[in-house]
């Protein structure tokens, strides 16, 4: 140091820096280290700083002694830098120091400037003193946090970084990240648009300003960005997800950002949509119905025309719409629940010959199908539409059932008249052994009576094998069987007008076997009207039935006038149907009426008319076809009535609820109305009390 300048003591220095009571305030010590003599002189707060008290003054050896050795090298060398002329003088250096006497260890800083004199050799170098330690400490333990925090980005196995600041500035990025972008890690450290230029036209950039200004994050899936990978821009699919990263005071420093490629998953996706695309546009000319479902609502997304015509709209009425909105008469049929549980289970649903009833031209069908329910799952592996596949196997079902319910009348039929067959044929027998009889004792006076019996005896053999089959049954009825019993009934006549005086009691026999004869022609016809409306349901014409009505009242007109019957008919509609048949229907069900009339009561039959939709329909009755509406037809009269427990054996062939004795019949005639009703698509039925009258209801298909 110069002579002319004299080292100051400690009073002296305070006194003239005149701070010290804001360096106490501050926490600041200070010092002043000599390069003449190498002493330091320092206050009471620099010596707490190195662990000693009570030394104002040491040499600058004794002071570095209490320096962290690893940290000597560096203040000895900051020390000299500044005390070089070339230099600006400033020192300012942060170590570690060692109590000389309570051995702790402090983080402290050291920073003043250096005094030059005219030959420029510094003659003094002072400043203050400060501990930082629990500075330097917290620092080290947020540079950790951050090494820690750095070293997870790096080793996770997600393309990762943090972004921090306004600008962005790219702090930390793995290296599937840097992949992404095409990038190396001198990109570190600065701001991610000028690292990646072409972000600024996309919203990722101003995405990341708005989370990292409102701190709410932000999550993408399969987001479309152009990135310029090797000097070509290229199109990339991520899911990825900015997280906003908050300091010690809530505030948001950064945004760390993670992200996965799913370019590969998203251009599969479209392939599969445009392979949809190309498959749609088969659908539409498809023969077939196809639907496409979304889950949301169960809302139509497509159909084709050939669906459109089978549920009765056309695809544009179906389309937008959820399916019970588009179809509201699918309620309650199952069919939304079907979708549903696919949707729920993934699982495809189909089936064969599924009914659904459809409103189509304003009227309520019943159509069946081959359904197919076969859904359809998106890159999530949600289930998010299902394909609807339809065939319409109506026509198909309907054949086989017509053939199944003509088997099985053929079959009931066929026993049922096997069985009466050989009823009537022991019947005829039986008169035929009377009628034997009765020629063995006719034999000696009249050789003629012998021949005839033979004939008959022949006849008799024909008709005993007329109970093969329906076929047999309805050609033996209508020739073979007819024929032998016209015979029968001629020779009877015969019989009676040339030979009454010798056949003596002998009439007797042959009045019963006439009464047996014209008994068995009678069914024979019944059952050939039966049978012929059992196999005859064509319907080719348009039949009026007032007309029906009004031509069997003309047949009908003698019993009418009679009985002094009271008829009454409403208007009827016009029908498509089999005039034979319908005349048929109403010849049964009005003679029944005349027929069973109660004595000393004068008949009184009506003909009534009324339109029924197919929910106002009895529960008992069941059309053979279904349509939206029916024509309601009531025969009612004041007869005789008849106990509606035996409902279902009226309609039945060859039953009888009243002896035949009383009431003349065959007990074929209802059973014809109900074939001939069935024919027609509808039904019958009937309702009375005993003594109260009968109404007979037929339902045709409006």
């Amino acid at each position: 140091m110069n002579g002319d300048v004299n080292p100051l003591g400690l009073k002296s220095l305070t006194e003239r820096l005149d701070l010290n009571f804001v360096l106490q305030a501050a926490g600041l010590g200070v010092w002043e280290l000599d390069p003449q003599t190498n002493q330091v002189d320092w206050d009471d707060r620099c010596q707490r700083l190195f662990g000693v008290t009570n030394t104002d003054s040491l040499s600058y050896e004794q002071a570095v002694r209490h320096i962290h050795p690893d940290d000597l090298g560096r203040v000895q060398e900051a020390v000299q830098h500044a005390l070089t002329a070339q230099a600006d003088g400033r020192y300012d250096i942060t170590h570690r120091t060692l109590g000389a006497e309570d051995n702790q260890l402090r983080w402290v800083r050291f920073w003043g400037q250096a005094y030059f004199g005219e030959e420029g050799k510094a003659y003094r170098l002072a400043g203050v003193a400060q501990d930082v330690t629990e500075q330097v400490l917290a620092r080290q333990q947020v540079e950790e946090r951050e090494r820690r925090f750095q070293s997870l980005i790096e080793q996770a196995p997600v393309a990762t970084s943090l972004f921090v600041g306004r600008d962005l500035v790219i702090s930390i990025a793995n290296e599937p990240m840097l992949q992404f972008w095409g990038k190396g890690s001198g990109v570190l450290g600065k701001p991610l648009a000028e690292v990646l230029p072409e972000l600024r036209e996309q919203p990722f950039l101003t995405i990341l300003d708005n989370v990292y200004t409102t701190g709410n994050p932000y999550q993408a899936v399969a987001d479309r960005c152009e990135l310029i990978i090797d000097g070509e821009l290229r199109t990339f699919y991520f899911n990825f997800t900015y997280q906003p990263i908050f300091d010690e005071q809530e505030q948001v420093y950064g945004v760390m950002n993670m992200a996965v490629d799913v370019t590969d998953q998203v251009l599969a996706q479209q392939l599969v949509k445009e392979s949809q695309v190309q498959l749609l546009s088969l659908f539409e000319q498809s023969p077939v119905g196809i639907a496409i479902i979304s889950e949301e609502n169960l809302t139509y997304q497509m159909a084709n025309p050939f669906y459109g015509a089978l549920v009765g709209r056309r695809p544009e009425q179906l389309v937008g719409k959820p399916l019970l909105e588009a179809l509201p008469e699918l309620a309650g049929q199952g069919f939304d629940l079907l979708l549903r549980e696919v949707i729920e289970t993934g699982v495809p649903f189909s089936a064969n010959e599924v009914a659904v009833d459809l409103v189509r031209n304003d009227r309520l069908d019943r159509i069946y199908v081959d359904l197919l329910y076969q859904p359809r799952i998106d890159i999530k592996g949600i289930v998010s539409e299902i394909l609807v596949v339809a065939t319409d196997v109506t026509q198909q079902v309907m054949v086989r059932r017509k053939i199944e319910d003509s088997e099985e009348r053929y079959r009931t039929l066929s026993g049922e008249l096997e069985q009466e067959v050989q009823r009537r044929t022991e019947e005829l027998m039986a008169a035929n052994e009377e009628l034997a009889a009765t020629n063995e004792e006719l034999a000696s006076t009249n050789d003629e009576y012998a021949r005839l019996n033979d004939e008959l005896g022949e006849a008799n053999e024909l008709f005993s094998r007329s109970n093969q089959n329906l076929e047999q049954f309805a050609y033996i009825a209508s020739h073979d069987l007819q024929e032998p019993l016209r015979k029968v009934q001629q020779f009877g006549d015969l019989l009676q007008a040339e030979y009454s005086q010798q056949l003596g009691e002998g009439r007797l026999y042959v009045e019963r076997m006439q009464a047996a004869a014209n008994r068995m022609s009678t069914l024979i016809r019944d059952l050939l009207n039966f049978s012929r409306v059992s196999m005859r349901q064509e319907m080719v014409e348009s039949v009026p039935l007032t007309d029906v009505v009004n031509t069997v009242l003309t047949d009908l007109e003698l019993v009418i006038q009679e009985k002094g019957a009271v008829v009454r008919v409403e208007p009827l509609p016009v029908i498509e149907g089999d005039q034979s048949q319908l005349e048929q229907l109403f010849q049964n069900l009005l003679s029944n009426a005349l027929k069973f009339t109660q004595p000393g009561r004068v008949p009184q039959i009506d003909v009534r008319l009324e339109t029924l939709s197919a929910f106002r329909l009895p529960p008992s009755v069941k059309p053979a076809r279904l349509a939206s509406s029916y024509y309601r037809i009531d025969v009612v009269d004041n007869g005789i009535g008849f106990d509606e427990k035996y409902l279902d054996r009226i309609f039945q062939v060859f039953q009888r609820l009243h002896n035949k004795r009383d009431y003349a019949g065959t007990g074929i005639g209802l059973a014809i109305c109900e074939k001939v009703a069935v024919n027609h698509g509808g039904a019958i039925t009937a309702a009375s009390e005993p003594g109260q009258g009968a109404t007979f209801s037929v339902f045709l298909p409006v």
